[in-house]
Formats: C-alpha cells, sequence, structure tokens
C-alpha cells in the first residue's frame, strides 16, 4: 500500500472517513512480508487486531510487477492475495455491507500467448507447483496471476456473496506509477509500452483506478456482483469489441476451459 493505486485508494477511503489498515513490507500500520507463510499469517493477524476482528472492505493491491523474479510475482501476487482473502474472510463476513475488490489487469487480454491454462495453474492451489510452472517463463507469471484472480473473482463471487461479502475487481491498463514508470529504462519495454493502443491517449493515473475502487466498495454498488471493470483508457474495448457480452451457450458455460475446481471456487 506504501505508493501506487495502494496509496491513492487508502488517500481516498480516508477522505472519506474511513479507518484504513495499511499492509506493506514498511511504512504501514501492519508490517508484513506476503511472499512468505509467515508473513501473510503476521498480516492477517495484525489486521484483524487492529479491526476487532470486523472489517466492511478489503482490497488487496499488494503486488510486483511482474519483470522481478517469477517466484515473487507468483508468491506475492496471488498466493499472498488468497491467503488474506481466506484469513480475512470472516471478518469480512462480520462487516456491514463488506465489499472486496481485487487487483487484475488488461494485461489478461492484452499478452500474446497468455492461455486459461496458465491461470489455471495459479486456480489449483498448489503454491510450489505455480512457482515450478513459471519459473522459466519470467514476465507471463503476471498476466497468469491477474488473470486467474479475475476468473476467481466471477467464480466465487455467489459464495461470497452467500456471507454477506461482495466480489469485484478492476483491471488497470497502464497506470503512471512508481512500479510503471521505471519500465522505461529497460531495453524493450518502452517500445512495448508505446505499441499499447490507448483510445485515451495517455497513460492512467492512480487516482483514476482508485476512485473506480472506491466505487466499488461504496454501498452505492451493493447490486454489482463478480464484475471485472477495465480501467485502461479503451485498450480492451478497442482489442476484443465483441468479446463481452457473450451470448449462453446452451452446451455450457463459455468457460469451460476451466476446470470444475475453478468454475466453482469459494
Amino acid at each position: 500500500m506504501a505508493s501506487g493505486i495502494g496509496a491513492a485508494t487508502a488517500a481516498l477511503l480516508r477522505r472519506d472517513g474511513c479507518h484504513v489498515i495499511g499492509v506493506d513490507q514498511r511504512d504501514a500500520e501492519v508490517v508484513a512480508d506476503l511472499s512468505t507463510a509467515d508473513g501473510r499469517q503476521a498480516a492477517v493477524a495484525g489486521v484483524l487486531d487492529a479491526s476487532g476482528g470486523v472489517l466492511d472492505g478489503f482490497v488487496p493491491c499488494a503486488g510486483v510487477g511482474g519483470l522481478q523474479s517469477a517466484d515473487l510475482t507468483v508468491r506475492i501476487n496471488y498466493f499472498g492475495v488468497q491467503a488474506m482473502l481466506n484469513g480475512l474472510r470472516s471478518a469480512l463476513a462480520a462487516g456491514d455491507r463488506a465489499a472486496v475488490v481485487l487487483i487484475s489487469s488488461n494485461s489478461t487480454t492484452t499478452t500474446p500467448g497468455l492461455s486459461i491454462d496458465d491461470a489455471q495453474v495459479y486456480l489449483d492451489g498448489d503454491e510450489a507447483a505455480a512457482v515450478n510452472h513459471f519459473a522459466a517463463r519470467g514476465w507471463m507469471a503476471y498476466p497468469a496471476g491477474k488473470l486467474a484472480l479475475a476468473f476467481w473473482t466471477r467464480a466465487s463471487s455467489a459464495a461470497w456473496l452467500a456471507d454477506g461479502i461482495r466480489l469485484n475487481a478492476v483491471a488497470p491498463g497502464v497506470i503512471d506509477t512508481g512500479m510503471t514508470r521505471p519500465l522505461l529504462d529497460i531495453d524493450g519495454i518502452k517500445e512495448a509500452l508505446d505499441e499499447i493502443p490507448i483510445p485515451a491517449g495517455r497513460w492512467g493515473d492512480a487516482a483514476e483506478v482508485a476512485s473506480a475502487i472506491g466505487f466499488l466498495l461504496s454501498p452505492s454498488t451493493s447490486y454489482v456482483v463478480g464484475q471485472v471493470l477495465f480501467i485502461d483508457g479503451g485498450t480492451d474495448a478497442f482489442m476484443h469489441p465483441f468479446a463481452h457480452p457473450r451470448p449462453f451457450s446452451a452446451g455450457g458455460d463459455v468457460s469451460d476451459g476451466l476446470s470444475d475446481s475453478a468454475r466453482t471456487a469459494s
């Protein structure tokens, strides 16, 4: 939460009068490392202690940009998030019209070579197997994990709603943050970023993503459940204008490429 989308979201919520409990490796109310089992347990315990066991909202923003080791990307971006979700579910169920907003990415629909099978590796829930799968695939660990979070959000939304918790996600595009700016100094990355079509004609701002997160957390969106909101200046719509909505198939769900465990996630 120390920077970028997390910091912008915390600032917005505090301006609205919310009590925000930040979790990060430094400069936060709860200091913990979500790449390790012990760190995740400490994070959950710290949040439960600070909240008195009752939460009205949760935004798991912790993550790395994908150009670090695949190991860290796998452990923090997906399994760290899942550990926090599972550990805080009871506190959210005790809250007042609780809502969770996960952070996916428009890389889920703009990355060549990304497959549902890559997301399934995460959804199978075996952290060691996922680390091994992506060990030699570098960047692909990032969009695959974000795709898995999007699928998990949709697949789990009904079960969590039964506990009074709304699940939704946002899928940011290229956002001007401390995570993305250094990419411009890496050979080939600036050129790749420049090739991304952005109808808005610019990178996004963290405050714009935070506004959407705040919207999805608010009671005014109480009928919005299981959605993935793209905040990318129009990139996804431009690249895939007819991908969604997709008509219902009488032969089964259009997501039948996923395993039964993924479609019934809770």
